[in-house]
């Protein structure tokens, strides 16, 4: 047997009071006083609460938005949630999100466009105010559709052309700089960089970065950017397939420019029992924060991205951007650091450029 859903009117009724004095109470906000902030007397409000609770009533939220114009939800569309570094960022704008009143839906597009089109569809139905995205290659036309609908969009981690969009992005070609020049600063002059081949402009900058920081170094005819497929059951065996050939080589280190690939390079040097591709110096320059980058002897440096940050500039700019307020900058851009971790001190000061 079906259970009678209870209405609005049943608490009215109920209580012996107007529906549009229940509507009063069930929507006010609770005062600083602990009272409720309506133009209600506090123990008829008192009474319509107790009827509500009792008879198991709830308020629509979704018709409650749709009457206001607003939800106070947003959308958070990243490639993976799985991935240690959207993962983190994600927890971070859970926090500042729900301490700010919103609520936000969470969605991975598997760097698919296609998925991203149904994604925004869905979203939209949940009458989001607005959207933080990480565009997959061919993101254009599909956002092109939420812009349509007047929500306002800020893109994070990777960029696509439109002064539409509000930006928070981390200087990945400096980031890609850094962890080249770390290498050539202490002496290696063979430094490549194992990458996946998707077109997203992050990953392309920080191979920029690194091409930039070898051609300044002269080592120009040493770059080699290898291309790997994006986390497919062949990921793991095409990184460790190119170790396995680094010191045939003369390959001295190797630039990975995610944690994921990070992992990988691990897991490839233990099954190929490589402690070191070069002498006693570490294998390479890894991405975001691990506890196996220290683990390792000597420690591996990483380059950290501010993922706290993101998450803070990116949510206060969107709600800048819901409210309609004048902001000086949309187009917001992050540093990485380069940490070394354990006793590790670099040669050479890293040059600023």
């Amino acid at each position: 047997m079906a259970i009678k859903k209870i209405t609005i009117r049943d608490v009215a009724r109920e209580a012996g009071v107007s529906v549009t004095l229940v509507s009063f109470v069930m929507n006010a906000k609770m005062g600083k006083d602990g009272r409720l902030d309506c133009p209600v007397n506090p123990v008829t409000a008192a009474r319509v609460l107790e009827v509500a609770k009792r008879l198991g009533y709830r308020k629509n939220n979704a018709a409650a938005s749709l009457r206001s114009g607003r939800s106070h939800t947003i959308a958070f569309i990243i490639s993976d949630i799985a991935s240690p570094f959207f993962s983190e960022i994600c927890r971070y704008m859970e926090n500042v999100a729900y301490a700010a009143g919103y609520t936000v839906l969470f969605a991975s597009s598997d760097e698919n466009a296609e998925k991203l089109d149904r994604l925004i569809d869905t979203v939209i139905g949940y009458n989001i105010e607005g959207m933080i995205v990480a565009p997959c290659a061919g993101s254009e036309p599909v956002l092109d559709k939420a812009l349509s609908y007047n929500i306002p969009i800020v893109l994070i981690d990777r960029n696509i052309e439109g002064e539409q969009y509000g930006r928070v992005m981390v200087d990945n070609v400096d980031s890609g700089y850094q962890a080249a020049k770390c290498l050539i600063d202490r002496g290696d002059k063979k430094v490549e960089m194992i990458s996946y081949s998707l077109e997203v402009t992050s990953l392309r900058d920080r191979e920029e970065g690194y091409k930039k920081a070898m051609q300044e170094a002269g080592l120009a005819n040493n770059i080699q950017v290898h291309k790997i497929d994006y986390e497919t059951s062949e990921s793991s065996a095409q990184v460790l397939e190119i170790i396995k050939s680094a010191k045939e080589r003369g390959v001295e280190s190797f630039i990975l420019p995610t944690k994921r690939l990070a992992m990988y390079g691990f897991e490839a040097m233990a099954e190929l029992k490589i402690k070191y591709l070069s002498g006693d110096k570490f294998p390479f320059v890894g991405y975001d924060e691990s506890d196996i980058y220290n683990l390792n002897r000597p420690p591996i440096p990483h380059m950290v991205q501010p993922m706290e940050e993101i998450a803070e500039q990116s949510f206060n700019l969107l709600q800048s951007m819901i409210s309609e307020t004048e902001v000086s900058d949309k187009n917001i851009v992050l540093k990485a650091k380069l940490v070394y971790g354990g006793s590790y001190r670099k040669k050479t000061a890293l040059s600023s450029h």
